[in-house]
């Protein structure tokens, strides 16, 4: 059995930023898109994987980045068996430094093919399961009072108890009385956290944190830099939840040994792809962090991956996954329910991701990438 092809696809979002710094704040608006990687072998097996590149003014990254980044490695893939697949990751590693959407995707389709040429699901080729469930957590997005009241309402009917909450659109002190109102309004079983998306200072993040210090709310990836969050955490005493600034498994082992997070989150196109961030987990689960698992966007594909990857740690060291099931995205035929704001593989999940993919809505490829 070998690799035969690999085909890109490019389908179009429209992704949101209402009600976060990012709004029309930015003069040049990227058109984003879902890059899907198709992996074919001689056999007739498909592997399937997806990233949707964030936008350059939020991330250091470009869809067009994610497409040549995979151009460039396709040679230490095409010919190779995909069963093993340690062996080829591994070159992939070697030939293309950084590109984390690009390894992201293509990694994705690897494990797929590969779980499927094995005839088992992911999970299983991972391990198996160590954990039945993974919480799903929900974004709120601040609007008055009334309004705020009925998004958290309209989630918890939806059986939803974590809760990411969208902060840093405004002025700080505006910040402060939204993080007062909405901590009055917490139940509590549940699980808040406050993002103002990188967009305070050192000094704002400050002030926030030490006006705030009688209610100790989690404050996620306040500043820029990871050397600016660094500098909150020691003049604060409180630690946060990192985000966007682990940018690969050592980092997140960086933020451990400098007690700056109780919480991370592990974006895979950030931390360096998928096998990055399985890296961060094993890490995760020796030093007792919990972690969410997530990427910048996609559809019914990524959702089934983080899933997986959830799946392999204790339940209570996954903090959250996101649902990225849309109606605007149908890429996944059947894909996974979030129930109760939970989310569970299936005990009957097929091989590989376990889902089917929806090819009449991918369009015309945008490369196809075969042997010679």
């Amino acid at each position: 059995m070998r690799i035969e092809r690999i085909t890109l696809y490019s389908v179009p979002i429209d992704v949101g930023m209402e009600l976060t710094r990012y709004v029309a704040s930015q003069s040049i608006n990227p058109a984003l898109d879902v890059l899907v990687v198709k992996i074919e072998t001689d056999s007739g097996l498909i592997g399937w994987g997806e990233v949707s590149s964030a936008p350059p003014y939020y991330l250091p990254e470009l869809s067009a980045g994610a497409r040549e980044g995979i151009r460039h490695v396709a040679s230490v893939v095409l010919g190779r068996d995909p069963r093993r697949v340690a062996a080829i990751l591994r070159d992939i590693s070697a030939a293309l430094r950084g590109h984390g959407n690009a390894k992201t995707a293509l990694e994705m389709a690897l494990w797929d093919l590969a779980a499927k040429a094995h005839g088992v699901p992911l999970i299983d080729l991972w391990g198996g399961r160590v954990s039945e469930s993974a919480p799903v957590l929900s974004v709120i997005r601040i609007g008055t009072r009334e309004q705020t009241i009925a998004a958290f309402e309209a989630e918890r009917k939806k059986g939803y108890s974590r809760f990411q909450v969208k902060v840093g659109a405004g002025e700080v002190h505006e910040d402060i009385a939204t993080i007062r109102m909405v901590e009055e309004l917490a139940l509590p079983h549940e699980r808040l956290w406050y993002d103002p998306n990188r967009g305070w200072l050192v000094d704002d993040a400050i002030r926030v944190i030490k006006a705030l210090r009688e209610l100790s709310p989690m404050i996620e990836n306040p500043c820029e830099s990871y050397e600016e969050c660094r500098t909150v955490v020691k003049r604060t005493g409180v630690r946060i939840m990192l985000d966007e600034v682990i940018d690969s498994p050592r980092r997140f082992l960086e933020g451990v040994e400098d007690q700056l997070l109780d919480v991370a989150s592990l974006k895979t196109s950030c931390i360096g792809g998928i096998e990055a961030t399985r890296q961060a987990m094993q890490l995760a689960n020796i030093l007792g962090i919990p972690v969410r698992i997530e990427d910048y966007y996609g559809s019914g594909i990524l959702l089934a991956c983080v899933t997986h990857l959830g799946h392999t740690l204790p339940r209570n060291l996954v903090f959250g996954l996101y649902d990225y099931v849309s109606d605007d995205l149908p890429l996944v035929k059947n894909p996974l329910a979030v129930v109760n704001g939970e989310i569970r593989l299936p005990d009957d999940c097929g091989p590989g991701l376990g889902v089917e993919v929806n090819e009449t809505i991918l369009g015309e490829p945008v490369a196809i990438l075969g042997l010679a």
